[in-house]
C-alpha cells in the first residue's frame, strides 16, 4: 500500500435504483482552491533586524518566515548570516538542511544535515531530519538507521515513530506500521499527521476505528480542509449522511470555492436524499470552480434526467463527453434518453 497513492476504499453508496447504479461516485480529492493565510511578520523582524544586525537569531527567524512563504533563495542568504554570528548552532545547520531541500538540492541538503549530526550526536533532531531525507529519497534502510538512533536517544520521539511508520507503510508492512504510527500518537497526543495516516490505514482495512482517528485529527485542526474531508468522507462510507454533510458545509466555510466539497453534497443529495434540484445547484458550484469536472457535469445531468428535462440532461452529457473521451456513464445516459 503506497501512502503516497493511497485511494480511500468507499462503501457502496448506491442502492438498487437507477439513479444509484447510474451515478458517478464520491470525490475523495482533497484539493483546496485558496491559500491559507498566514500572518507575515516580516516587516517587523526585517526592522528588528536593521536596528539589531549581529542578533543571529534574528536571521534565523526571517530564514523560517521565507521559507514558510516560498521564497527559499532570501531564506538561504538569512540562514547564512546567522550560521556566520553564530557557526556552533546545530539548528541553523538543521534549517540549512531543510532551505536545501526546498531548493531541490539533495546533496548539499544531506550535507548540512550530517554536519548537524556530527556537531551534536545525541540531539534527535539531525537524525529524524536525516530520515525525512531519505524517506523522500525512498531509500528504507536509511530511513530505519536514523529513525533507530533518533530513538535511541529520545525513545519518546514522536517524529521518529511516525517517519518510521511511513516508510513501513511504503514497503507495505501494514501492522509494524500501524505500531509505529500508533507510538507517535501516544507520545505526542496531538500529532495530527499520524491520525490522518492511521485513520487512512483503517479506513482501507475497513475497520470502524478509523472514524475515531480522523475526528480526533479535526478536533486537533479543525481549520484542515483535508481533515474534515477525510472524515467527511468516513462518515458518508458509514451512511452517517447527515454528519458528512456537516463536515462538507465546514469546508466551505473555510474554503467557499472547494470544488470537492460542493460535488460531495450534490452527490448526497442526488444518491441519498434525492433532492434533485438541490442537487442541480451543489453540482452547478463545483462545474463553476472547475468547468472540466467531467464527473459534476455528468451528475448534473442525471439529475436533470431525473426530473424529466432531457435537453438539458443531453446537454451536460456531451459536455462530460468532451471533457473525457469515451465516458461510459456519459455513453449510456446519452442512450438512456435518445428519443425523450
Amino acid at each position: 500500500m503506497k501512502i503516497r497513492s493511497i485511494i480511500i476504499v468507499l462503501a457502496a453508496l448506491i442502492s438498487a435504483v437507477l439513479i444509484a447504479s447510474c451515478g458517478s461516485g464520491t470525490d475523495k480529492s482533497t484539493e483546496s482552491s485558496g491559500i491559507d493565510s498566514v500572518l507575515n511578520p516580516l516587516d517587523e523582524i526585517s526592522k528588528r533586524i536593521e536596528a539589531n544586525p549581529n542578533v543571529d537569531s534574528l536571521y534565523k527567524i526571517r530564514a523560517e518566515l521565507y521559507l514558510q512563504q516560498n521564497q527559499p533563495d532570501k531564506a538561504l542568504s538569512d540562514i547564512r548570516k546567522a550560521i556566520e554570528l553564530n557557526p556552533q548552532n546545530t539548528n541553523y545547520q538543521i534549517l540549512l538542511g531543510d532551505i536545501y531541500l526546498a531548493m531541490g538540492n539533495i546533496e548539499s541538503s544531506k550535507k548540512s544535515l550530517m554536519k548537524a549530526f556530527e556537531m551534536d550526536p545525541r540531539n534527535p533532531e539531525p537524525s529524524t531530519k536525516l530520515a525525512e531525507l531519505y524517506l523522500f529519497l525512498e531509500d528504507y534502510d536509511k530511513v530505519y538507521l536514523y529513525c533507530n538512533k533518533a530513538l535511541e536517544i529520545d525513545k519518546y520521539n514522536a517524529k521518529g515513530y511516525f517517519i518510521k511508520g511511513f516508510a513501513l507503510l511504503e514497503q507495505d508492512d501494514t501492522a509494524k506500521a500501524i505500531f509505529n504510527l500508533q507510538q507517535a500518537t501516544q507520545n505526542d497526543p496531538e500529532y495530527y499527521d499520524a491520525f490522518v495516516m492511521l485513520g487512512h490505514v483503517f479506513q482501507v482495512k475497513g475497520d470502524p476505528i478509523a472514524g475515531n482517528y480522523l475526528k480526533t485529527a479535526v478536533r486537533i485542526r479543525p481549520a484542515s480542509v483535508e481533515a474534515r474531508y477525510h472524515y467527511g468522507l468516513w462518515l458518508q462510507e458509514q451512511e452517517m449522511i447527515e454528519d458528512a454533510l456537516i463536515q462538507y458545509d465546514a469546508i466551505l466555510q473555510i474554503d467557499p470555492r472547494n470544488k470537492s466539497a460542493w460535488y460531495n453534497i450534490g452527490y448526497i443529495n442526488l444518491v441519498h436524499l434525492q433532492n434533485f434540484n438541490t442537487a442541480i445547484e451543489k453540482f452547478s458550484r463545483a462545474i463553476e470552480y472547475d468547468p472540466q469536472y467531467a464527473e459534476a457535469w455528468y451528475n448534473r445531468g442525471l439529475a436533470y434526467e431525473q426530473l424529466g428535462k432531457f435537453d438539458k440532461a443531453r446537454s451536460d452529457y456531451k459536455k462530460a463527453l468532451e471533457i473525457i473521451d469515451n465516458y461510459d456513464k456519459a455513453i449510456e445516459g446519452l442512450n438512456r434518453i435518445e428519443g425523450k
